[in-house]
């Protein structure tokens, strides 16, 4: 059981210092992807901000034409009777 314990110590601890050296030797690389994602994500949202501004449009279309046929045809069946 020790011998698990400190496998599991030396792999934290490996991948602390591997981190800690990624950050330090590739801090303008890692800020730039970092930049270019955010920028990324921030475009994304407004298509989908777009679609959904577009979905809504037809949406309320479809309400309109449909209260537009109901209309009609409780007009047409009073002029029936």
């Amino acid at each position: 059981m020790r011998s698990w314990r400190v496998a599991a110590l030396l792999f934290l601890l490996g991948l602390g210092l591997g981190l800690l050296a990624q950050a330090i030797f590739t801090p303008a690389h890692s800020q730039n992807d970092v930049v270019s994602l955010l920028r990324s994500i921030d475009r994304r949202l407004e298509s989908i901000e777009r679609r959904l501004d577009r979905i809504e449009r037809n949406t309320d279309n479809i309400s309109r034409y449909l209260d537009y046929a109901r209309d009609w045809n409780a007009f047409r069946v009073k002029v029936v009777r």
